[in-house]
């Protein structure tokens, strides 16, 4: 058949109505289980395809979905924004990508030129979120919801994942192996689940009856080199047998500082992460870890988006999703001396 298929062609076929064959398409009630799949094999077979752009110009809607990241370099950022794609293209809402790189400024910026009308909702993966962009937020009453936010008491719909949970899980794998000397590789201060993971942390040791020797504690900002430098002065500083990074990326830099300073991993030193990245598993040895859906994440969040979109109140304002441990190859008892 030459030229695009049309409702009325489908509905002639099908011997129904062009209002039913909307309806249909459109997921709407109304039409019998037979009447829906007599509409749907036509649609088929004549290869009809709903015209998005009309449906959204007549629902008032750009189709489009705004996402504001941190970060676009980051393993972390790009497998929650995989997600969201995912999402999105199966509800056939377009996305358009923005990164602000830790910029207030530009962050705000860009959440006024996405308000303008320009998009029907947007999503933010660990956003600044600076005070008088969550007012322009409220403002212009636009669907919103925070990915990771840098504070859980951010007034907006947000999603977060277990962290306290996640990081008692991974100190708890260490001291089942027997190690008691744990070093802990901290992330950026302010963010709120750096404080929750160290939390987690700390009350595994305590539960254990170990003390959690601030000595042992290093301040990092998520980055492998960071995490290199850091675990290399605790180890010729305080020689620990393991360490919990409360970042993958950290992790991984403390593994090559435990080569660099002559530690096999796992028989001389054990390193346990957090995150779960592709480089998690891709490493050698494999890095054990904490795993964060974050593909699962960005899909929470997308439908959570939609639901807003059609004006549905969301159940919860603050989504919590959970972590689970995934253990590989970077983790073994300590050394038979305790020491590394």
């Amino acid at each position: 058949m030459a030229g695009r298929v049309t409702i009325a062609q489908v509905a002639e076929e099908a011997g129904v109505s062009a209002m039913t064959v909307s309806n249909v398409m459109n997921g709407k009630p109304g039409a019998s289980e037979e009447t829906r799949r007599r509409v749907l094999e036509v649609a088929g077979h004549l290869g009809y395809r709903p015209n998005v752009a009309a449906r959204n110009l007549k629902a008032g809607r750009s189709g489009l979905i705004g996402l504001i990241a941190l970060d676009l370099t980051s393993q972390y950022g790009l497998e929650i924004l995989r997600g969201v794609a995912d999402e999105l293209a199966e509800a056939e809402q377009e996305l358009l990508v923005n990164a602000t790189y830790h910029d207030a400024a530009r962050e705000k910026d860009r959440v006024e030129f996405l308000t303008r009308g320009l998009v029907d909702g947007v999503l933010m993966i660990a956003p600044v979120l600076e005070d008088k962009t969550v007012e322009l937020l409220h403002r212009q009453k636009l669907p919103c919801v925070i990915i990771d936010p840098r504070r859980l008491d951010v007034p907006l719909p947000r999603l977060s994942v277990d962290n306290y949970h996640g990081m008692r899980l991974g100190t708890q794998h260490l001291i089942d192996l027997g190690h008691t000397r744990i070093a802990y590789l901290r992330g950026e201060e302010d963010l709120e689940s750096t404080s929750i993971r160290f939390q987690g942390f700390e009350d595994a040791m305590r539960l254990a009856g170990l003390a959690a020797d601030e000595r042992l504690v290093a301040s990092c900002d998520f980055s492998y080199a960071s995490g290199f430098r850091a675990a290399a002065r605790l180890i010729d500083e305080h020689r620990p047998t393991a360490i919990v990074s409360g970042a993958d990326l950290m992790a991984l830099g403390a593994i090559d500082a435990a080569r660099s300073r002559g530690l096999d991993v796992p028989t001389d030193f054990s390193v346990v992460g957090f995150d779960d990245l592709p480089q998690a598993a891709q490493s050698f040895p494999g890095l054990t870890t904490v795993r964060q859906p974050l593909h699962d994440m960005g899909q929470k969040a997308a439908r959570a988006m939609l639901s807003l979109i059609e004006g549905q109140k969301l159940l919860m304002e603050h989504m919590e999703v959970g972590t689970h441990l995934v253990v590989r190859n970077s983790t073994a008892p300590p050394p038979a001396d305790g020491a590394a």
